[in-house]
């Protein structure tokens, strides 16, 4: 297996195992907060689906920070919401917020969060295929030392693979609060 297919594989196993634990929830379950202060599936999506779209956009593509897909594609239309400047590094990635940040993020429904998460990761494999071998270990532009495409899906993998389990998490202490 070439190194390539084996990244696609595992961004695939993301992509699926995210649309098969989140698209039958209901927005109750997705907003649902365990407590003031904590995350909610629906607020973790969107941070998995902002993630890939930045370092896709502005590190793998090196694009300006207005190509990532969640301006290019409307979202801000959409939703109303821009999160330019806001928190870590001004990425607006959920990173770094603080709480008045975190409750400005907009409420979307599980269609339009996996929407978004969707698109970005369609893009992401998609360039991925597209790869010649060897392409993971091109370098791209990144702040200070250039990092390899590998480099950054590699941050991609291990942010959606905690937070997968942090939205399983999520998911049954929902469930257990609110048996059917």
């Amino acid at each position: 297996m070439r190194d390539i297919d084996m990244m696609i594989d595992l961004l695939e196993a993301q992509y699926n195992g995210m649309n098969r634990d989140v698209a039958e929830l209901e927005d109750a379950t997705v907003h649902w907060r365990p407590d003031p202060a904590a995350n909610s599936i629906g607020l973790t999506i969107w941070h998995l689906g902002r993630v890939a779209d930045f370092v896709l956009s502005k590190r793998i593509e090196g694009r300006e920070p207005d190509q990532q897909r969640w301006f290019r594609n409307q979202w801000v239309e959409k939703t109303g919401y821009d999160p330019s400047g806001i928190g870590a590094g001004g990425m607006g990635i959920l990173t770094g917020y603080d709480q008045a940040e975190v409750t400005a993020v907009p409420v979307m429904s599980v269609d339009d969060l996996l929407g978004y998460y969707n698109e970005v990761y369609e893009d992401l494999l998609d360039h991925l295929k597209g790869l010649p071998d060897g392409g993971l270990d091109t370098a791209v532009p990144g702040e200070g030392e250039q990092k390899s495409v590998y480099f950054w899906c590699r941050v991609i993998l291990i942010d959606a693979t905690r937070h997968l389990g942090e939205i399983q998490a999520l998911k049954a202490m929902w469930q257990r609060q609110n048996p059917l």
